[in-house]
């Protein structure tokens, strides 16, 4: 098609030859930012959360929290129509401050894939291992997890057609299956349940296990939903292989984010109403307390019913946090930034998929998988701190590019922010700042600051030791010369 002809033309600008496929679409790209964010795993496997810290009125919090996330996300949308090419928040951090800042963005956005795409499978084996065995060991969670990060691995290879057809279905299977089981759910709230909580429990402000309830523990209650809202920009990541990017994946994160924190909010708010016997029953009884509202309110079928679109919907998450992680991972190696960096970037004339990346993603996602002793909500915590970095740099990045004069112009009639960028960026950094100090300071996290500061602490020591030395010497970073766009035969060739 000419628009790809003329997207590959755009990358050759930035140095780079197309060698991905460019197989992404409108709803594609939304697809996969959707099921990053993956409201369905964490209503399924922290349901309890909200009313456990704050009481149902802790539900609420899905609103702020979503308009905090979008300030960042409209910042993101903006650099993706001046840069789009893969690699996102890397590329945009070397280009707009540096190299070295940019290798520092890219190593915190590396480890929040490695240990996101090793969360989702192992929240996708907390809910679904006991579904095997009555009382799985921590052992029997992993092997779950295992298996599932095997076969996104394995689809990963195939190709992103395969994989993005695959998330296609996920994506909707859970907006379709989740809210219109939600639906249902209103329906039996006004005609037929007996036993439910109501309305009034969106207001309940009595915490299960009791406790009193301020600024902190406030905090820690809107991690929830900050926890949820992460992976959006994974349809930047993949610009290389997505028809007009710059027009295309800031209208997928937008979209993600309203779509998720939106429907987040209204399917907890349901089901929270559809409580039957008591909150503290619902939190206590043995089962997943999703799993057993529904099932008591709609009867086993229901419950089964869900049960499959919650599998294929996270399902669907870990295969898109395989496919961002490769492309990070590849951007990263094609500069050169990573060890045996050439070898890793090389691309499958077949299938066009950076085969070597998915594989190291996959290796990295098991080890992870291997360590976290089947502490889900711990890995998780790590995951919202990594991401919230790189969140922070970003926004750090863009306000000195700004002032730089190094962020480039878009055509005319895309994304733009306008005299915005630099307030809404500066909110973005004070809001990532509450949020990091929130999923680290308090004593519950402190494990997940010391794990981070682990990764830290290795890419300070890889760049003070290495890296330092490439980037100087030029070896390392994003190319400054631009290529020769692709000649016609290879535009038409993968446009076959």
């Amino acid at each position: 098609m000419q628009s790809d002809k003329r997207d590959d033309d755009d990358l050759s600008k930035y140095g780079y030859e197309q060698k991905l496929s460019r197989a992404i679409g409108g709803y594609t790209s939304f697809a996969l930012s959707f099921s990053m964010v993956t409201i369905t795993t964490t209503i399924f496997t922290l349901f309890a959360d909200p009313f456990t810290k704050l009481g149902g009125v802790g539900i609420w919090l899905w609103l702020p929290v979503t308009a905090g996330v979008l300030m960042l996300t409209l910042v993101y949308g903006h650099l993706a129509a001046r840069m789009p090419v893969t690699g996102y928040a890397y590329q945009w951090s070397s280009r707009l401050v540096g190299p070295h800042f940019g290798a520092a963005v890219g190593w915190v956005a590396l480890c929040s894939f490695f240990v996101g795409t090793a969360s989702i499978a192992l929240a996708m084996a907390s809910v679904f291992a006991p579904e095997v065995w009555d009382s799985p060991t921590q052992r029997q969670i992993q092997l779950v997890a295992g298996i599932a990060i095997a076969l996104a691995v394995i689809i990963n290879i195939v190709g992103v057609k395969a994989a993005g057809w695959i998330n296609n279905i996920g994506a909707t299977t859970e907006l379709v299956g989740t809210l219109g089981l939600g639906a249902v759910t209103v329906v039996g709230l006004m005609f037929f349940f007996d036993n439910k909580e109501g309305p009034s429990v969106l207001f309940d402000t009595n915490p299960v296990g009791g406790g009193e309830i301020g600024l902190g523990v406030l905090g820690l209650a809107a991690l929830l939903p900050l926890y949820t809202l992460l992976g959006w920009e994974g349809a930047a990541d993949l610009a290389e292989e997505t028809h007009d990017p710059r027009r295309t994946a800031p209208r997928a994160m937008v979209r993600a984010v309203l779509v998720s924190g939106i429907a987040g909010f209204v399917i907890y708010a349901i089901f929270a109403m559809a409580i039957p016997f008591g909150i503290e029953d619902t939190v206590n009884q043995g089962r997943n307390p999703l799993f057993y509202v529904v099932s008591t309110q709609l009867g086993t079928g229901a419950a089964r019913f869900i049960e499959v679109v919650a599998l294929v919907s996270i399902f669907a998450a870990l295969l898109a946090n395989v496919t961002v992680a490769t492309r990070m991972l590849f951007a990263l190696s094609r500069d050169n930034v990573l060890p045996f960096g050439k070898r890793l970037a090389k691309v499958s004339t077949t299938t066009h998929a950076p085969v070597r990346c998915v594989v190291v993603v996959g290796v990295f996602a098991l080890g992870i998988n291997l360590l976290s002793a089947g502490l889900v909500a711990k890995v998780l915590s790590l995951t919202a701190v990594a991401y919230y970095t790189t969140y922070l740099l970003t926004m750090v990045a863009t306000i000195y590019g700004q002032r730089r004069g190094t962020i480039p112009t878009a055509p005319r009639g895309y994304f733009s922010l306008g005299r915005w960028l630099v307030p809404l960026a500066g909110v973005g950094i004070a809001w990532s700042l509450v949020v990091i100090a929130y999923g680290t300071i308090p004593e519950g996290n402190r494990v997940a600051a010391e794990y981070f500061g682990y990764a830290l602490l290795i890419g300070i020591l890889y760049w003070a030791l290495y890296l330092r030395r490439k980037i100087n010497s030029g070896e390392a970073g994003p190319p400054k010369q631009t290529v020769q766009p692709p000649p016609a035969v290879l535009s038409e060739d993968m446009n076959a």
